[in-house]
Protein backbone atom coordinates (compact mmCIF):
# COMPACT_ATOMS: atom_id res chain seq x y z
CA UNK A 1 0.00 0.00 0.00
CA UNK A 2 1.14 3.22 -0.73
CA UNK A 3 2.26 6.19 1.78
CA UNK A 4 -0.76 8.74 0.77
CA UNK A 5 -3.52 5.50 0.57
CA UNK A 6 -1.97 4.66 3.97
CA UNK A 7 -2.24 7.87 5.61
CA UNK A 8 -5.79 8.25 4.12
CA UNK A 9 -6.87 5.39 5.88
CA UNK A 10 -5.25 6.46 9.09
CA UNK A 11 -6.62 9.75 9.39
CA UNK A 12 -10.27 8.06 8.81
CA UNK A 13 -9.73 5.38 11.00
CA UNK A 14 -8.26 7.75 13.33
CA UNK A 15 -11.59 9.83 13.14
CA UNK A 16 -13.99 6.93 13.34
CA UNK A 17 -12.21 6.13 16.49
CA UNK A 18 -12.16 9.40 18.36
CA UNK A 19 -15.89 9.53 17.52
CA UNK A 20 -16.25 6.84 19.99
CA UNK A 21 -13.56 8.07 22.56
CA UNK A 22 -11.19 5.49 21.63
CA UNK A 23 -7.33 7.22 20.56
CA UNK A 24 -5.49 5.55 17.52
CA UNK A 25 -2.33 5.57 19.39
CA UNK A 26 -0.61 3.82 16.14
CA UNK A 27 -0.75 1.70 13.19
CA UNK A 28 1.29 -0.85 11.08
CA UNK A 29 0.69 -2.48 7.77
CA UNK A 30 3.38 -5.20 7.31
CA UNK A 31 4.32 -8.82 6.28
CA UNK A 32 4.81 -10.98 9.18
CA UNK A 33 5.57 -14.60 8.87
CA UNK A 34 4.46 -14.51 5.34
CA UNK A 35 1.33 -12.90 6.44
CA UNK A 36 -0.05 -9.28 5.87
CA UNK A 37 -0.90 -7.99 8.84
CA UNK A 38 -2.59 -4.87 9.70
CA UNK A 39 -2.07 -3.51 13.29
CA UNK A 40 -3.86 -1.01 15.13
CA UNK A 41 -2.56 0.27 18.70
CA UNK A 42 -5.65 1.69 20.88
CA UNK A 43 -5.91 3.29 23.94
CA UNK A 44 -8.47 5.02 25.99
CA UNK A 45 -8.91 6.63 29.62
CA UNK A 46 -10.08 3.72 30.98
CA UNK A 47 -7.41 1.86 29.41
CA UNK A 48 -7.59 -1.04 26.70
CA UNK A 49 -9.50 -4.48 27.33
CA UNK A 50 -10.85 -7.28 24.52
CA UNK A 51 -14.62 -5.58 24.56
CA UNK A 52 -12.60 -2.03 23.59
CA UNK A 53 -10.33 -4.03 20.78
CA UNK A 54 -13.81 -5.11 19.64
CA UNK A 55 -15.40 -2.37 19.88
CA UNK A 56 -12.96 -0.92 18.27
CA UNK A 57 -12.28 -3.69 15.59
CA UNK A 58 -15.87 -3.35 14.44
CA UNK A 59 -16.33 0.66 14.40
CA UNK A 60 -13.22 0.41 11.50
CA UNK A 61 -13.61 -2.68 9.69
CA UNK A 62 -15.94 -1.34 6.95
CA UNK A 63 -13.16 1.29 6.50
CA UNK A 64 -10.65 -0.60 5.93
CA UNK A 65 -13.05 -3.31 3.23
CA UNK A 66 -13.93 -0.28 1.57
CA UNK A 67 -10.26 0.60 0.83
CA UNK A 68 -10.01 -2.50 -0.39
CA UNK A 69 -6.58 -3.82 1.10
CA UNK A 70 -5.40 -7.27 1.04
CA UNK A 71 -4.51 -8.37 4.44
CA UNK A 72 -4.37 -11.64 6.57
CA UNK A 73 -4.81 -10.70 9.94
CA UNK A 74 -6.63 -7.20 11.66
CA UNK A 75 -5.30 -6.91 15.35
CA UNK A 76 -6.33 -4.45 17.40
CA UNK A 77 -4.33 -3.99 20.90
CA UNK A 78 -2.92 -1.61 23.64
CA UNK A 79 0.06 0.44 22.51
CA UNK A 80 1.94 -1.40 26.07
CA UNK A 81 4.08 0.12 28.19
CA UNK A 82 6.90 1.25 25.68
CA UNK A 83 4.44 2.79 23.62
CA UNK A 84 5.35 4.62 20.57
CA UNK A 85 5.32 8.87 20.85
CA UNK A 86 4.22 9.94 17.58
CA UNK A 87 1.91 12.84 17.98
CA UNK A 88 2.50 16.17 19.18
CA UNK A 89 -0.17 14.95 22.15
CA UNK A 90 1.80 11.85 22.54
CA UNK A 91 4.92 14.33 23.62
CA UNK A 92 3.26 16.73 25.95
CA UNK A 93 1.30 14.18 27.84
CA UNK A 94 4.36 12.06 28.49
CA UNK A 95 6.75 14.87 29.27
CA UNK A 96 8.71 13.89 32.55
CA UNK A 97 8.54 10.65 31.56
CA UNK A 98 12.07 8.11 30.85
CA UNK A 99 11.93 7.72 27.36
CA UNK A 100 14.24 5.75 24.33
CA UNK A 101 14.96 7.87 21.22
CA UNK A 102 16.55 6.53 18.09
CA UNK A 103 17.90 8.95 15.92
CA UNK A 104 18.92 9.32 12.37
CA UNK A 105 22.81 9.45 10.81
CA UNK A 106 22.06 13.13 10.82
CA UNK A 107 21.78 14.08 14.34
CA UNK A 108 24.86 15.15 15.84
CA UNK A 109 24.99 12.59 18.60
CA UNK A 110 24.02 9.16 19.74
CA UNK A 111 21.79 7.27 17.69
CA UNK A 112 19.92 5.95 21.01
CA UNK A 113 19.66 8.11 23.71
CA UNK A 114 17.63 7.08 26.99
CA UNK A 115 16.84 9.42 29.81
CA UNK A 116 14.03 11.74 31.07
CA UNK A 117 12.15 14.14 28.31
CA UNK A 118 12.07 17.10 30.03
CA UNK A 119 10.56 19.31 27.06
CA UNK A 120 8.88 18.74 24.34
CA UNK A 121 7.21 21.21 21.50
CA UNK A 122 6.40 20.44 17.71
CA UNK A 123 9.88 21.04 16.80
CA UNK A 124 12.42 19.48 19.25
CA UNK A 125 12.90 17.51 22.46
CA UNK A 126 14.79 17.58 25.25
CA UNK A 127 16.13 14.55 27.25
CA UNK A 128 17.78 14.48 30.35
CA UNK A 129 20.20 11.62 30.43
CA UNK A 130 21.51 12.05 34.14
CA UNK A 131 24.89 13.08 32.58
CA UNK A 132 23.80 15.23 29.28
CA UNK A 133 20.87 17.24 27.73
CA UNK A 134 20.27 16.14 24.69
CA UNK A 135 18.12 18.84 22.20
CA UNK A 136 17.22 16.57 19.29
CA UNK A 137 14.96 18.41 16.64
CA UNK A 138 12.20 15.96 15.84
CA UNK A 139 13.06 15.74 12.33
CA UNK A 140 16.22 13.66 13.34
CA UNK A 141 13.99 11.09 15.61
CA UNK A 142 13.64 7.93 13.97
CA UNK A 143 11.69 6.81 16.79
CA UNK A 144 10.53 7.68 20.40
CA UNK A 145 9.11 5.15 22.72
CA UNK A 146 7.76 5.60 26.74
CA UNK A 147 10.85 2.98 28.24
CA UNK A 148 9.28 2.22 31.67
CA UNK A 149 10.70 0.87 34.52
CA UNK A 150 10.89 -3.30 35.05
Amino acid sequence: MDKARFTRLENEIEKTLEAIKIELVDMEFKRDNKAMVLRLFIDSDNGVDMELCTQATRAVKNHIDMEDIYYDHLEVSSPGLDRVLKKDKDFFRFTGSKIKVKTSKEFEGPRNIVGIMTEADGNCLKVDTGEQIFEIPRQFITIARLKPEI
